[in-house]
Formats: C-alpha cells, structure tokens, sequence
C-alpha cells in the first residue's frame, strides 16, 4: 500500500515548513509549486519547528 508513497529528506521538508513560516507562502502556493497535498504540508508545519535565527550584537 505504502509502495508508491513519494519519500522527502528531512531537509526538504524543513525548507518547505520555512517558506511556510518564514515567506510566507500559502498551502495553496506549495501544493502547486512543490506538488504536496494539503494534508501532508499541514503535517510538516505541525512536526518541524520553524528555524529560529539569532542575531548577534
């Protein structure tokens, strides 16, 4: 059942929750952009915390 289940590396996943998060990008935008469903993209936006930056000085 799972055989034709498409894989993503945990950095794909990481870029695409930062252009959710960071740029703003729509879940419509990245299901037609990327081709990932809704659902999936929700998924990662739960699971992978946005990249914190840090400023110095």
């Amino acid at each position: 059942m799972a055989k034709n289940q498409k894989s993503y590396t945990l950095e794909f996943k990481q870029q695409i929750v930062d252009l959710y998060n960071a740029d703003g990008k729509s879940y419509p935008q990245l299901e037609r952009e990327y081709g990932i469903s809704r659902s999936t993209l929700s998924t990662w936006v739960k699971q992978l915390p946005p990249v914190r930056t840090t400023s110095s000085g």
